[in-house]
């Protein structure tokens, strides 16, 4: 189980630590006013223009780091409003506190949020916990226990990129709340592919959080590829990834492994079975991992496995267009 950190040295190499993860990625530095009418602040925002971020960093009240994060490219002198803050305590524990470090039972050290995120009217930590899908986790948060979203591992290289993504779901989670208001909460459903439906709301029992935090960045890159390749595909509720054939039907269904062990390799089975009985003609299942946990055995249950490994912070499939050849022009082509 993960351990919030409370330490006041500790945290402060952590956040450290995290700032650093990001400078590699700085491509711009703007002068900007954070926040909204009648309550806005002068900052200099960093833009990390590969991954679409902005964020300023600093301290509040000499109690909690001030870390703030938004989307897009702003212009010097405008004012703009943070799309979450993942402020972290100075020393010891704050629940009030949406982020947090946590630590693993292998050392390894987390970026965490509690999920108390502001905005308009309605926007709040509820919104969140029914909405928000990802990595979730149960931690030791003191006396207490607490359910966080793991956004990203500290000394992974792909940390940078596990918290943009981690921005972006806030963000479509608060546009489509404002979405709904506006419709009067009717819903009207259309294919393709979204972002913040990635991942899970439940906190399961005791888990690899590191490849979790992959495997949800792999799903993104795997519906940009398909999309690449002329791919009708889009995610549902019930499962991350399908894909529509020439004439509308679901052709293939797509679950990607949590890494090559048993469990992340069994649940990610389960789920394609369960996603393909359903429906009204058999699809072809594809199971994404890395590696390969089967071998000839995927043949036998009606899977095929396309392996994955990762180059230079982005997911490469093997095999993807041969998986999926020859579906009634469902989009095959590399």
């Amino acid at each position: 189980m993960l351990t919030v950190l409370d330490d006041e040295s500790t945290i402060r190499r952590c956040q450290r630590q995290f700032m650093r993860a990001l400078r590699p990625h700085v491509t711009d530095r703007i002068a900007v006013r954070i926040g909204h009418p009648g309550e806005s602040f002068r900052a200099r925002v960093f833009r990390a223009g590969g991954l679409d971020l902005w964020y300023h960093t600093g301290v509040i009240g000499g109690e909690r780091y001030l870390n703030a994060f938004g989307t897009g490219m702003p212009s010097a002198g405008d004012a703009v409003s943070s799309t979450i803050e993942i402020n972290i305590p100075m020393s010891g524990l704050d629940r009030k506190i949406g982020g947090a470090f946590a630590r693993d039972e292998q050392g390894r050290v987390f970026l965490v949020h509690r999920g108390r995120i502001g905005g308009r009217r309605g926007v709040g930590k509820y919104l969140f916990e029914t909405r928000y899908r990802g990595v979730w986790s149960e931690a030791r948060d003191g006396e207490a226990r607490s359910a966080v979203v793991v956004i990203g591992g500290l000394q992974s290289p792909l940390f940078a990129r596990q918290l943009a993504l981690f921005v972006r779901k806030v963000q479509a989670i608060k546009a489509r709340e404002a979405e709904d208001d506006r419709q009067g909460r009717i819903s009207f459903e259309e294919d393709g592919f979204r972002e913040e439906c990635v991942g899970s709301r439940a906190v399961p029992e005791k888990r690899d959080h590191a490849a979790e935090c992959d495997r949800d960045l792999c799903v993104s890159d795997l519906a940009g590829r398909l999309r690449d390749m002329g791919v009708r595909v889009g995610s549902d509720a019930a499962g991350e990834l399908f894909v529509r054939d020439g004439s509308g039907r679901i052709a293939a269904v797509i679950e990607v492994a949590a890494g090559a062990g048993p469990q992340p390799v069994e649940r990610a089975v389960g789920r394609l079975m369960l996603r393909s009985w359903k429906l009204p003609q058999e699809p072809r299942r594809l199971l994404v991992a890395p590696g390969d946990p089967f071998g000839k055995e995927a043949a036998g249950l009606g899977i095929r496995l396309v392996p994955y490994r990762w180059d230079e912070g982005k997911a490469v499939f093997t095999g993807l267009a041969e998986a999926l050849g020859g579906m009634d022009d469902a989009g095959n082509r590399e």
